[in-house]
């Protein structure tokens, strides 16, 4: 760590000379030495970074930093060597957001969210320290817990399990790729030593299918972590009967942090997702929305404006879920404005895609609202099919479960959904649909 430490402030001095008075430091990488570089030496340069997916398209303007790579169109490029492996570009260029009200030295992180409105979420140094002591006491991480990341460190979520936690508590990181299949992850399991792994559900899911005479090796993973979206209770239970390690599912947000992170044994209520970690306080408000306190709130937003507010309801942050308590446990039952309005009757696809997941030939599903002229908004489905299934069961599997406004109007196949960097459904057409 004293390396990385001299390195940061060689790097700090850099972003001093090299940063346009105003703009913030983007950060274009994927490494988790890159972004750790990056994220320490903002913090002694007093500037704000935006985290950024390289891949990502009309990323924010000001000084971005890369490993080693140039992009045509930017003012001034060159290249700095830092430390024996590591060398980074810096160009300026784009339209720098404004910085009106941000605290020096904050984390930015950009995020489609559930509804797949871009947003930029601003974090404290405070905020983010806050999240990873929470999460390194709950995992237990140590100098002798070596974490294989698959989560990419530009989203909060890999930022904090992958990179923030093992640095404040000493063990070894290895970062793998977000598009790992489960295969790969065993192999570098093994390589690495790894004891913890953050990954995402699709990668579970797939490992969950795996035939159990090829499953991968993971014989020296203690702990697996997810987060992002639910586990298929079929998927933790094929993981549980085959593997000796311990699934965590997290739930939480770039604007609140982890809010709960806890073993799940596949047996759980629909939407279960756990007890809030300590320091963490959920409460549900007007309207059915899960309200939130926490020491790891993010600061707020990144507008056109410079900094606004997160919405809050009587202090609490207000997070765009909607859930009930029960027993001390959060259990989400959609999000706020994902509902779809049919003829005045308000449907979750949350609740949809629950139903649709429980049918033992259905791999993988996504809901979504499209347009009808008679009842304003109707739900349709998106499905991955595990095995022979045709729309005529679906429908039989529905109308015995669901109400008759839930009902999907028409069901898509395809041969996969189109997910994020972080593993995300994102909205599009899918690979081989058919309908």
């Amino acid at each position: 760590r004293q390396e990385l430490l001299r390195s940061a402030e060689r790097l700090a001095a850099q972003l001093d000379r090299r940063r346009p008075a105003g703009q913030p430091v983007v950060a274009a990488v994927t490494g988790i030495a890159s972004t750790a570089l990056l994220t320490l030496a903002a913090d002694l340069a007093g500037a704000p970074v935006i985290h950024a997916d390289p891949s990502a398209p009309d990323p924010p303007g000001g000084l971005f930093v890369r490993e080693a790579v140039t992009k045509a169109g930017c003012a001034a490029t060159d290249t700095v060597r830092i430390g024996a492996a590591l060398t980074l570009s810096f160009e300026v260029g784009g339209r720098p957001p404004p910085l009106t009200g941000v605290p020096a030295a904050a984390q930015i992180f950009l995020t489609s969210g559930s509804t797949g409105l871009p947003s930029a979420v601003v974090r404290s140094a405070p905020a983010i320290l806050a999240d990873a002591q929470r999460v390194l006491a709950r995992l237990g991480y140590s100098t002798s817990t070596p974490v294989l990341a698959s989560a990419p460190a530009f989203h909060l979520y890999g930022h904090n399990y992958a990179l923030m936690a093992p640095l404040i508590s000493g063990a070894p990181v290895y970062y793998c790729g977000s598009k790992t299949l489960p295969t790969q992850l065993a192999r570098a399991a093994c390589r690495t030593g790894a004891r913890v792994i953050i990954a995402h559900p699709y990668q579970y899911r797939l490992l969950g299918q795996a035939d159990a005479a090829r499953a991968p090796d993971f014989a020296a993973v203690r702990t697996a972590v997810s987060a992002g979206a639910p586990l298929l209770p079929a998927s933790v239970q094929a993981i549980r009967a085959r593997y000796r390690f311990e699934l965590f599912n997290c739930y939480g947000s770039s604007e609140a942090g982890a809010v709960t992170l806890g073993p799940v044994s596949g047996q759980e209520p629909a939407g279960d997702a756990g007890q809030p970690l300590p320091g963490v306080t959920a409460e549900v408000g007007g309207g059915g929305e899960l309200l939130l306190r926490t020491g790891s709130l993010a600061t707020g937003y990144l507008s056109p404006a410079g900094l606004t507010p997160l919405p809050h309801e009587g202090g609490a942050y207000r997070t765009g879920d909607l859930a009930d308590l029960a027993d001390g446990r959060i259990r989400l039952r959609g999000r706020v404005a994902a509902l779809i309005n049919v003829a005045g009757e308000k449907v979750s696809p949350v609740e949809v895609e629950r139903v649709i997941a429980g049918h033992p030939a259905v791999r993988d599903v996504q809901v979504v609202a499209e347009q009808d002229a008679t009842r304003g908004e109707v739900p349709v489905a998106r499905v991955v099919a595990g095995g022979v299934l045709t729309t005529a069961e679906l429908v039989r599997w529905c109308r015995a479960r669901l109400a008759p406004c839930q009902l999907p109007r028409r069901f898509d196949f395809s041969s996969e959904l189109p997910r994020s960097a972080t593993g995300k459904p994102v909205a599009g057409p899918s690979p081989g649909e058919r309908r």
